[in-house]
């Protein structure tokens, strides 16, 4: 799927028919929360059960992998409070919370999703030795209405060819949420006062919508079975008006106070309430019959300025937020692709659910077929469903967000360049934010579609994005602005360095053979790549000597804390006599900061660093000699080095960074890409260190 996804187009991805239990929802978890910074993905099924997977990292399979089955740590946690019953004992044995291994490579893989592997007469045996129930307790249980909430810690740190420690997810609490069946809930982060906060809003089938408030720092904290960590922040909507089917809530980034919530009903309609937690004044925008049919999903997209709304009649619609009211915009046209976005193949019978991309550029929907229009013999009995991409990166959203450029090229409609401009503009500028994951895969499908159709008019975004987002004011060409990025790169965060590399390499170098990482090109076809291919040689030399300098740092920390054992945070002291050695190679252009930082890790005990790679065939010493492959002393085996470590790459596989094409071990950890400065302050480097206290780098 990914692969195309860089194509001219995105087209529909089919999903094969699986007469197994039936995904009913899937929420994906913040980044991070998964082996190599990635993301746990959570499934419900039409049965009830729940279960989180992880993706097979380590297996390099197609099959996702089950870390933790929900359903029975529920039952558990239920069947330890009684379900509130007085009358009936809890069941020995079990714990309230449950450990899955994420190493291990016979887990369940998500194609198995509710299935067991016993065989089918041993499943019916154990279902018949299940305990009954009376018809007062199911009565009981079925009542249950509430919404319980799970911890699930984030790893400290990331490491492709070692096992990870397994989830631990323990229930933390829960809030008796409506008087009905819980039928629609959207998360949201909101920081009020200087503390981080969770909204939570939650639809049921009676038609009531309330918005709930929790505090991230107690959610850390022990609490009791059954305490409640959410208070009820506002009831939107009462009682009695039709069921609730979707919700969406956001927290603007440019409005912090400002809480917005679009509400799907089952008959159709759509309506937009805003809440001002500064001055507890809450309004309703408009309500709208938006759809002929039940409203299956709403995407917020621009920071709260357009809403995506999608139906089971199959319909798609647009709106967008002007001054205090919700107005309907036609889809924009796909001027990237073949086909127009609004025209839907006849084959498809409704949505079931919509998304938008992490820059806000294209939108993904899932659409089922209508088995009566498919081919019985090729078609019917593999295919389910569709999930399908559009671009809406030209989308007229108004002057309050985009910036005005001038830009009109020949063989597009001038309005549509002029809305793709501010919308790719308004997306790079969204990463100034350093807690906003870089996530970039829609921009550089973009840029890569224009750069195929009209190279003139990618020059024109990067020109503006290189002067505005980076803060230079010089010449009107692509040239001289690179020209003065490559004298200034010491002026940049490491996350700007990050993304111009992520673009460059991705982008306008993708179609270049290296004949390294050090950006030598195989026949160069005009000044402009060679100044291209020159910057991309100084950006990663500044960003190693960054990662060096901070990997130093966390070393002569390490070297402080005895015994050490393990990592610290998401730093590892990995490869510190190979990075040495490499500021001793380049000493002429090394900063004098990474210098002495050099030498004070040189002193430290030789317990906390290699001295040498060994090879990982024969175990001879490796000597260090560059930066991206290395040779044994013994029988002169040739071994790529870690991109990002330095160290030996180990026999197993290893990943390949998507930045840079380089096979990578160890990730760079993300605090080196919030850094607001570089070199950091003293005190937050080493505040042990007299030497280092004495330098005060600018």
């Amino acid at each position: 799927m990914f692969t195309d996804l860089l194509s001219d187009c995105l087209l529909p991805t089919c999903l094969s028919r699986d007469s197994r239990p039936c995904v009913r929802s899937i929420s994906w978890s913040p980044l991070g929360l998964a082996p190599n910074a990635g993301c746990l993905l959570a499934i419900c099924t039409t049965k009830g059960v729940v279960k989180v997977y992880r993706s097979p990292f380590h297996e390099f399979s197609t099959e996702w992998v089950e870390v933790i089955d929900v359903t029975e740590i529920l039952h558990t946690y239920f069947a330890k409070t009684l379900y509130g019953e007085a009358d009936v004992s809890p069941s020995d044995g079990q714990a309230s919370h449950h450990e899955v291994n994420q190493g291990h490579n016979d887990d369940p893989p998500v194609a198995n999703l509710g299935i067991k592997s016993k065989d089918k007469k041993q499943n019916l045996q154990e279902n018949h030795n299940l305990p009954l129930i009376g018809a007062k307790q199911y009565a009981s249980r079925s009542a249950m209405r509430k919404n319980l909430f799970w911890r699930v810690d984030e790893p400290e740190c990331y490491a492709v060819t070692r096992p990870s420690k397994p989830h631990v997810a323990s229930p933390i609490g829960f809030i008796q949420a409506h008087d009905s069946w819980i039928t629609a809930i959207s998360w949201s982060k909101f920081v009020s006062d200087g503390s981080t906060q969770l909204l939570l809003s939650t639809g049921c089938s009676d038609g009531s919508v309330k918005i709930w408030r929790g505090y991230t720092d107690d959610m850390l904290k022990p609490t009791e079975d059954g305490s409640t960590l959410f208070s009820l922040l506002k009831e939107v909507i009462d009682a009695g008006s039709g069921p609730t089917s979707a919700l969406s809530l956001l927290v603007p980034d440019n409005s912090p106070h400002k809480i917005m919530l679009a509400v799907g009903k089952g008959s159709g309609s759509l309506e937009v309430s805003t809440y001002d937690s500064s001055t507890g004044e809450f309004g309703a925008l408009s309500s709208h019959h938006a759809h002929d049919q039940i409203v299956t999903g709403l995407a917020w997209a621009y920071d709260g300025r357009c809403l995506y709304s999608c139906s089971q009649d199959n319909s798609l619609r647009s709106w967008i937020i002007k001054g205090d009211s919700l107005h309907e915009v036609p889809l924009p046209s796909n001027i990237l692709g073949d086909r127009i976005s609004i025209d839907v193949p006849d084959v498809f019978d409704g949505c079931s659910g919509i998304a938008v991309s992490p820059a806000n550029l294209a939108v993904v929907v899932v659409r089922s077929f209508d088995a009566n229009l498919l081919n019985p013999m090729y078609q019917v009995r593999s295919h389910k469903g569709a999930v399908e991409f559009f671009w809406i990166g030209g989308q007229k959203l108004g002057s309050s967000l985009q910036i005005d450029p001038d830009e009109d090229s020949p063989g597009f409609p001038n309005t549509d360049l002029v809305n793709w401009g501010r919308n790719i503009l308004w997306s790079l500028n969204q990463y100034k934010h350093l807690d906003k994951p870089l996530v970039l895969w829609d921009i550089v499908a973009a840029l890569s579609a224009f750069k195929k159709s009209e190279v003139s008019y990618l020059d024109q975004i990067l020109v503006k994005w290189l002067i505005s987002n980076l803060g230079f004011e010089w010449g009107p060409s692509l040239g001289t602005v690179l020209a003065h990025v490559c004298r200034h790169l010491s002026d940049l965060t490491s996350r700007q360095l990050h993304l111009l590399n992520v673009i460059n390499r991705n982008v306008i170098l993708r179609e270049t053979k290296l004949n390294n990482v050090n950006g030598e090109e195989r026949g160069s076809d005009g000044e402009e790549r060679k100044l291209w291919s020159k910057l991309l040689e100084m950006r990663e030399k500044e960003l190693r000597e960054r990662l060096i300098g901070c990997s130093f740092s966390a070393t002569l920390d390490l070297s402080s804390r005895l015994p050490v054992e393990g990592y610290y945070g998401n730093w590892q002291p990995v490869g510190s006599a190979q990075m040495r050695q490499w500021v001793a190679n380049n000493d002429c252009v090394v900063k004098d900061y990474v210098k002495l930082l050099a030498s004070e890790v040189k002193k430290t005990e030789k317990r906390y660093i290699a001295e040498e790679d060994q090879c990982s065939y024969c175990s001879a010493p490796v000597p260090f000699k560059d930066t991206e492959v290395a040779f044994c002393e013994a029988d002169k085996c040739k071994l790529p080095r870690c991109a990002v470590s330095m160290a030996v790459c180990p026999s197993s596989p290893t990943w390949v960074c998507v930045s840079c094409d380089r096979r990578v071990s160890n990730l760079a950890p993300e605090s080196l890409f919030t850094l607001s400065r570089y070199p950091p302050s003293v005190d937050s480097v080493q505040e042990g260190s007299t030497s280092l206290q004495k330098l005060k780098p600018t």
